[in-house]
C-alpha cells in the first residue's frame, strides 16, 4: 500500500480507505488489477493533492452512503479545488448537501456541486462555528430565489439576509392565521380523508399553507415552498404528518397519477393516489418499514378518494338527468373528476386494521 502514500500525504496520513472502497464500489471488475495508481489517475493532480492532504472522516458522508459511487468522490474532490479550497469542509455539511439533493427519498443523491453550493461552503468553512441549522436556513433562503451571494460577502451577513427574509415569511402566516379572511390567507385543498390511523401511526391531512409552514418549522423542511402543488390542476399533491403519540415522525406526499387506459374502473377514470415522498426530520430518509407501510396508506387513500369521486359523479348525473340533460360527458377534466374540485373531504375518522 506504500504506492498510495504518493504525492506526500501530510505526516502520519494513510489512504488504506481509499483503496477499501474503490474496491468496494468495484472500480475494476478484477479486484487484483486495482493499483494505486489506477485510483489516482482517476482523480487531477490538485484533487490527489487535496485528497492526501484530507482524512477519512472529511468523506465519510460520501463513504458510507450506498447510493453514491467512486465518481461522487471524485467529484466532490474535483469541484472543490476547482472553488479554491485549501482544506475539505466539515463532513456535517457535506452531509446536509447529500440529503438534500434528493429529490424524492427513492431517487439518487448528488453531492455539492452548484455554484451556489460551493460558495456556501466557502463562506461557513472560513468564518468556523457555523451550525447545520444557519447552513439550512441560507440554503432555503437561496432556493427561493430570494438572493445571491458571493465570495466577497460574509457569513455574517448572508445569515443576517436569510434570517430577514424567514421572518417576513412568519408575519405572512402569522397574519392568515390570525385573519382567515385576510389576502395572505388562502383557501385549503380537499382530501379524502380526515386524521387516520394507520398501523400504530396518526396520518393527519396537511389541509392549508399554514399547516405546511408549521409542519416544515417542526421537521427542518422546505414543505411551505412546494406547497403550490396542492393547485396543480394535473397531479396535484396532498401532504400528510405521520405522527406516533402525538409527536412528528414524518412527512407524507401523495400525488395523482394520470388517468391510464391499462387501469380498470375507478383508476382508469381517475388516476390513482401514490406515494411521492416521505422524509424524516432535516429531510433524512424513511426506512424500508415505514416506506411500505405509507405505500399501503397510499393505496388505502387512493381507494377512499375514488369512491368519493364516483359518488359526485353518479349524484351529478343524476341531477342532469332529472333537467332533462341526456349526454352523458366521459372527459374528467370537463366533469372534475379526479380533481381537487371533483373530491369531498370526508371528516370521519377512518380506522386501518391493525
Amino acid at each position: 500500500m506504500s504506492q498510495l502514500l504518493a504525492p506526500l500525504p501530510a505526516a502520519g496520513k494513510r489512504l488504506d480507505w481509499l483503496l477499501r472502497y474503490a474496491r468496494r464500489c468495484q472500480l475494476k471488475r478484477d479486484a487484483s488489477e486495482l493499483t494505486a495508481q489506477a485510483i489516482k489517475s482517476r482523480f487531477t493532480p490538485a484533487a490527489w493533492r487535496l485528497l492526501c492532504r484530507s482524512s477519512r472522516r472529511s468523506f465519510i458522508p460520501i463513504l458510507r452512503n450506498q447510493r453514491l459511487a467512486f465518481d461522487s468522490l471524485v467529484h466532490y474532490a474535483q469541484r472543490l479545488v476547482e472553488h479554491g479550497f485549501q482544506a475539505v469542509p466539515d463532513p456535517e455539511f457535506l452531509d446536509y448537501f447529500i440529503q438534500s439533493s434528493y429529490l424524492f427519498f427513492d431517487r439518487m443523491p448528488g453531492v455539492p456541486h452548484e455554484a451556489d453550493e460551493m460558495i456556501l461552503l466557502r463562506l461557513a468553512t472560513r468564518c468556523g462555528g457555523v451550525s447545520t441549522a444557519q447552513l439550512r436556513r441560507v440554503h432555503e433562503w437561496l432556493n427561493w430565489g430570494q438572493g445571491s451571494v458571493t465570495t466577497r460577502m460574509t457569513w455574517r451577513a448572508v445569515l443576517h439576509r436569510a434570517d430577514e427574509w424567514h421572518r417576513r415569511q412568519q408575519a405572512v402566516v402569522e397574519q392568515a392565521r390570525a385573519n382567515p379572511a385576510s389576502a395572505q390567507a388562502t383557501p385549503g385543498w380537499d382530501f379524502a380523508c380526515g386524521p387516520v390511523a394507520w398501523a400504530g401511526y396518526d396520518i393527519i391531512p396537511l389541509v392549508n399553507d399554514i399547516e405546511l409552514w408549521d409542519e416544515g418549522q417542526a421537521m427542518s423542511s422546505c414543505l411551505y415552498k412546494i406547497r403550490r402543488f396542492c393547485s396543480q390542476s394535473s397531479e396535484p399533491s396532498r401532504f400528510f404528518s405521520v405522527r406516533k403519540n402525538g409527536l412528528r415522525c414524518a412527512t407524507l406526499e401523495l400525488v395523482q397519477g394520470q388517468p391510464c387506459e391499462s387501469r380498470h374502473g375507478l383508476g382508469l377514470m381517475n388516476g390513482l393516489w401514490q406515494l411521492q415522498d416521505c422524509r424524516l426530520s432535516h429531510n433524512r430518509l424513511p426506512s424500508d418499514e415505514m416506506v411500505k407501510l405509507l405505500t399501503g396508506f397510499a393505496r388505502h387513500y387512493s381507494e377512499q378518494a375514488n369512491t368519493s369521486s364516483s359518488a359526485d359523479w353518479i349524484t351529478s348525473q343524476a341531477a342532469l338527468a332529472i333537467s332533462g340533460y341526456t349526454g352523458v360527458r366521459l372527459d374528467s377534466e370537463q366533469d372534475g373528476i379526479g380533481t381537487a374540485s371533483g373530491r369531498t373531504a370526508q371528516k370521519a375518522v377512518m380506522k386501518a386494521p391493525q
